[in-house]
């Protein structure tokens, strides 16, 4: 019975409508073997042109992710720069605070420093009156 079925199959798909369907790509086959044939210069030199263009392209493209590496290279090489130079700014910030303490404490003392010699002069006087000196 199944091989029965498988022929009546094969004749139905034998018989879909494609009458003519091999003469078709016969007469193409003649036609398409000319175009295989070299000999069309103007194709040849497009397709050399093309070749060409895409080598070129292809050049381009390495010379530009090459850039991109230096570039990227540099950009990481300026970060790091960039790094080590806050380190140091904040050092030096930090310095900076530390002689603003010692300036600010000097400064606080300065008035005093400044009133040393008035009191010299008034300390001189008095010994000298306790010792009965005249001074002129």
């Amino acid at each position: 019975m199944p091989e029965a079925q498988r022929k009546i199959v094969q004749k139905q798909e034998s018989n879909l409508g494609l009458d003519g369907f091999e003469k078709f790509f016969d007469g193409e086959s003649v036609r398409s073997s000319d175009a295989t044939i070299a000999g069309d210069p103007h194709l040849q030199i497009q397709v050399e042109k093309l070749v060409g263009r895409l080598s070129e392209l292809i050049t381009l493209s390495v010379d530009q992710r090459v850039e991109t590496a230096k570039v990227a290279n540099q950009l990481i090489e300026n970060q790091r720069q960039l790094v080590a130079t806050q380190q140091i700014l904040i050092r030096l910030m930090e310095r900076s605070i530390e002689l603003t303490r010692h300036i600010t404490a000097i400064e606080e003392k300065l008035p005093a420093v400044f009133e040393l010699p008035a009191l010299v002069e008034n300390l001189r006087i008095r010994v000298a009156q306790l010792e009965g000196i005249e001074l002129d």
